[in-house]
């Protein structure tokens, strides 16, 4: 009787009237719309989201697969220690063969540790602690980690007071393990935070306060020790 149009009635003077109903087409056309746009995001988000691998190393970037700079390689190969980091990164979290050399990284980070770059002692000790490319060898493990930390690198930091946190390689210290945490949160390591206050709510408020006072203890004969070396040069 009424084709095209919908029966309407006002809620405030209760009338009754007639509406054009809504097109179909519109409504294919919206949703058309809408799909593209769902489409569109999912196709970002997967070009710039990150591949990650698992374990302790899930904040190390997986490469593409590719041949190895040769630039790198001579690089390394030369004593360059950063050169010979990022060799060892590729070799390990590099593509489809990821691991599969990792005997010849942990060759790289061993290297680049001895001429005292701290993000090799960070790794190399995280590898020993694992047992992936090498044997696990805990003692190794709080050597190059405690390097690290000793020298100010946050990742060392971190590591140390996990370490200690869960009594590998050495005795189980929560107070030590608050300690390294709390370093490692002023400098900026934002997974030390979340980590040193799981571990301050199962300290005494005497242990509390004790962490405390060795953190700061720690962090002024570190600036004393750099005031020093730079005097020296």
């Amino acid at each position: 009787m009424n084709p095209g149009l919908r029966p309407y009635r006002c809620r405030v003077c209760h009338h009754r009237f007639w509406a054009p109903r809504a097109s179909s087409g519109r409504r294919f056309a919206f949703s058309a719309g809408a799909l593209s746009l769902v489409v569109i995001a999912i196709a970002v988000f997967l070009a710039f989201d990150e591949p990650r691998v698992g374990g302790n190393a899930a904040h190390e970037p997986v490469a593409a697969p590719a041949a190895i700079d040769p630039y790198t390689l001579r690089a390394a190969e030369e004593g360059d220690a950063e050169a010979q980091v990022r060799l060892a990164k590729l070799l390990l979290f590099g593509g489809a063969q990821a691991g599969a050399q990792a005997a010849e990284a942990v060759r790289w980070l061993q290297s680049a540790a001895e001429k005292g770059n701290s993000a090799a002692m960070v790794m190399l000790g995280k590898l020993y602690r694992s047992g992936f490319g090498v044997l696990q060898d805990y003692g190794q493990a709080v050597k190059w980690i405690r390097t690290a930390a000793e020298r100010g690198d946050p990742e060392g930091m971190l590591e140390l007071g996990r370490l200690y946190r869960d009594g590998v390689g050495a005795p189980r210290d929560p107070v030590l393990a608050y300690v390294w945490f709390n370093r490692a949160a002023a400098a900026r390591q934002i997974d030390a935070v979340r980590h040193r206050a799981d571990v301050a709510r199962g300290l005494t408020a005497d242990q509390l306060k004790e962490a405390q006072a060795q953190s700061a203890a720690l962090e002024a004969r570190q600036r004393d020790a750099k005031l020093a070396k730079d005097g020296r040069k």
